[in-house]
């Protein structure tokens, strides 16, 4: 029996699963009924989440906010308990008692392997008339994109201030793909802008926005106070080839201009690309529902079929701006169902008045799924109150769905068990042991964390080989025999 020592090799092998580690998804649920948001910052949520290679993370805080008047609270999505100036955080300002204020914040880190932990912020900051209690309601999510995965992430968090007389880019991000795929461009934050104003906001793939889901609206409510919004609006597009492909976060005044066309943007430009071919699936649905009738009972508003080869994940955001008459709740929800439940799986607005009747709005569901056929929905009611009981409702419904327990590598193949590793884990030496004895010789070889191959051992497959690990550092090694990868863990 032949012996294989391989030692200096092995200072090398780091996890090679970042060939093609595993994209995940993770989500807590925010339920913070009169929390004191005084002093410093509050963490409201977190998620804590082991990434096996680096790579980079979306995290997104949004749902609503209900304040006292003459507070401004902050929120933020962050990676370690507090947030930033400008696009660090949007802010959030009350007008009257008792009505809820949407909000959406995004941040992109680059993460190395390893735990992380991120958190929701709150605070009461700048403005401090009220209590500094709130009620904040909504849901954090991290989006997990490693290094070599087939899908991409770009995004820019920045601040502007101008004029936005005419259609303004405030921000654009240039990706480049590789594949035929889907392009999923989010652009959230919060605005400051004149009261005589109505400001459009969009994302977009031309230097242009289209009317309905291809915009949110807002308008700020006095001049010098509550003259903010938080805003969030999607659109999916499909690329047809590999490329460079350009997307703009867009700006102007329309419809209602008897301010100083004004405004300042703290926002981010968030661009996702998922290739045709891979695991992942996006499916989106926008809608345009002028005068829809809510009629005191849940309503869809719209849907996505999803079939899953396998079990998963789904990630929901329903986003996009309502108008609607005073008087009466309008609650919205991102759901898996025909139905919603309170607090955190919906969101609850309310108009000011007949002028102060839009809002832009974000709510966000993760949830796990079986292998199948499922369908899940944008979900509205108005219920109490005394107004009409339409709205009109311009959004997209997004989902992203994962597959779980995808191999880090592929070890799909006819020669699947044609060999063993044990004992696996191990403290010491492992051995290779070939199941199926063949007559001409094969190879072992040790790859790099880029796959290329570092030594090359031939050897007969009847052979058993020892490696010897006992000197290397604790962690995940791959061997490739043949057209066979298996991991060995090193304990």
């Amino acid at each position: 029996m032949k012996k294989f020592y391989l030692l200096p090799v092995f200072m090398l092998l780091v996890t090679l699963s970042i060939l093609h580690a595993q994209a995940n998804i993770y989500s807590q649920s925010i339920n913070k009924p009169g929390v004191n948001l005084r002093g410093g910052p509050i963490v409201l949520g977190t998620v804590n989440a082991t990434f096996p290679a680096d790579g980079y993370v979306v995290v997104h805080f949004d749902g609503e906010c209900y304040a006292e008047i003459g507070d401004r609270i902050v929120v933020a999505a962050s990676n370690n308990g507090d947030w930033g100036a400008n696009d660090g955080n949007v802010s959030i300002e009350n007008s009257k008692a008792g009505f809820g204020r949407p909000f959406s914040h995004t941040r992109v880190y680059a993460v190395t392997s390893g735990a992380h932990t991120y958190y929701a912020v709150g605070q009461n900051a700048v403005e401090t008339d009220g209590s500094g209690v709130a009620t904040i309601y909504g849901s954090l999510t991290v989006e997990y994109f490693p290094d070599n995965g087939a899908s991409i992430v770009k995004s820019s968090g920045f601040t502007f201030q101008g004029d936005v007389t005419n259609t303004t880019v405030v921000k654009d991000q240039v990706i480049h793909v590789n594949a035929a795929g889907k392009i999923v461009v989010r652009f959230d934050g919060y605005i400051t802008s004149s009261p005589a104003d109505r400001i459009v906001l969009a994302a977009s793939n031309t230097m242009n926005w289209s009317f309905n889901d291809g915009n949110v609206a807002v308008e700020a409510v006095n001049a010098g106070d509550v003259d903010e919004n938080s805003f969030s609006h999607t659109r999916v597009y499909n690329v047809t080839s590999a490329g460079d492909y350009t997307y703009n976060a867009l700006a102007q005044v329309y419809g209602k201009a008897g301010g100083n066309h004004m405004i300042s943007v703290y926002g981010n430009l968030l661009v996702e690309y998922f290739p045709t071919e891979g695991s992942e699936k996006i499916l989106f649905s926008g809608f345009t529902l002028p005068t829809i009738d809510l009629n005191g009972q849940a309503t869809s508003v719209t849907t996505i079929s999803l079939d899953a080869p396998s079990a998963g994940k789904v990630m929901l955001v329903l986003d996009g701006y309502l108008t609607a008459d005073p008087g009466y709740d309008i609650v919205l929800a991102a759901s898996n169902n025909l139905g919603y439940t309170e607090d955190d799986g919906s969101i609850t607005l309310q108009a000011l008045d007949l002028d102060q009747n839009r809002y832009s709005f974000s709510h966000t569901r993760v949830y796990n799924v079986s292998a199948g056929n499922q369908t899940f929905y944008a979900v509205g009611e108005i219920f109490g109150g005394s107004g009409s009981k339409t709205a009109d409702l311009f959004g997209e419904l997004t989902l992203r769905y994962i597959p779980s327990g995808a191999s880090a590598v592929s070890d799909i193949a006819a020669e699947i068990n044609s060999f063993d590793l044990y004992p696996n884990p191990t403290s010491d030496q492992v051995h290779v042991t070939f199941k199926k004895p063949l007559d001409h010789k094969m190879k072992i070889e040790v790859l790099d964390v880029k796959g290329r191959s570092l030594e090359e051992y031939p050897v007969h497959s009847g052979e058993d080989i020892h490696l010897d690990l006992s000197v290397f550092p604790a962690g995940l090694y791959w061997i490739k025999a043949g057209n066979v990868t298996k991991p060995v863990m090193r304990m």
